[in-house]
């Protein structure tokens, strides 16, 4: 994994056997607070001190877990927060990431570079194996649960969930996270208000979408993305005009 600086001064990694990086290289921060945290709603919901649950497909650094539950400590509003990575990095390269992007959360930084240190396989003796799943309190509030499993297979509560980040690598390298099967699987875990952010617009996906049961609105990109998207099981006329509202970065 490559450390790489983007455009807005944050810091994201680049794999280079995919050749794909974890964020925007135009800008980190500026993608997880536009593209996930207010496209999705989440934002809002924390302001107004709405308990919230959100589910991340593509945990990789953990930084947008990290955006997310600032806010929601600033907020003091309960979040719930659930995610899927097969292929964790290490907890010293998520470390190194999270303190760049965000050195005012030292134990925040702290407490996700464990996380997913628990579940990642690098550097640990045999006899103790990682885990597959652990579901860590923050404090009283915040909940992290992240699971080191193929999101294709495993299985989530029925609508469960206020907001989806999906955020895995593009359909090129990772197509059936993309597909209509696996869109049913998180439309049957939203409930009917339910925002799903992501960054990917291309036909293939927004047909998918909708025979998955969502229905989807074009919205403005961050720098270096023209335009992004967020799907809502309800009608598309009501994602309201809230998700364009500028970004609080």
């Amino acid at each position: 994994m490559q450390l790489l600086k983007t455009d807005d001064g944050s810091y994201t990694l680049l794999d280079p056997e995919q050749q794909e990086t974890y964020h925007s290289k135009f800008g980190a921060r500026t993608e997880s607070d536009q593209v996930y945290l207010h496209n999705s709603g989440v934002y809002h919901r924390l302001q107004a001190q709405q308990p919230t649950s959100v589910l991340e497909i593509g945990f990789g650094t953990g930084f947008n877990f990290v955006h997310t539950a600032q806010h929601a400590l600033k907020w003091n509003c309960e979040l719930h927060y659930t995610a899927c990575e097969m292929l964790p990095v290490s907890r010293e390269i998520a470390l190194e990431v999270l303190t760049h992007n965000a050195p005012e959360a030292n134990d925040l930084c702290e407490f996700t570079a464990d996380a997913i240190g628990s579940i990642a396989p690098e550097n640990r003796p045999a006899d103790q194996p990682p885990k597959q799943s652990v579901n860590l309190a923050l404090n009283s509030r915040t909940h992290l649960h992240l699971h080191r499993v193929d999101a294709r297979s495993h299985s989530w509560p029925g609508a469960a969930f206020d907001a989806i980040y999906l955020d895995a690598f593009s359909k090129k390298n990772n197509p059936s996270l993309w597909s209509a099967d696996f869109l049913k699987k998180l439309r049957a875990a939203s409930r009917p208000d339910t925002r799903l952010a992501t960054y990917c617009v291309n036909g293939e996906f927004r047909t998918a979408l909708t025979a998955a049961g969502f229905s989807f609105r074009k919205l403005p990109g961050p720098k270096g993305k023209r335009e992004v998207l967020v799907a809502t099981p309800l009608p598309t006329d009501q994602i309201v005009d809230q998700y364009q509202q500028k970004t609080d970065i």
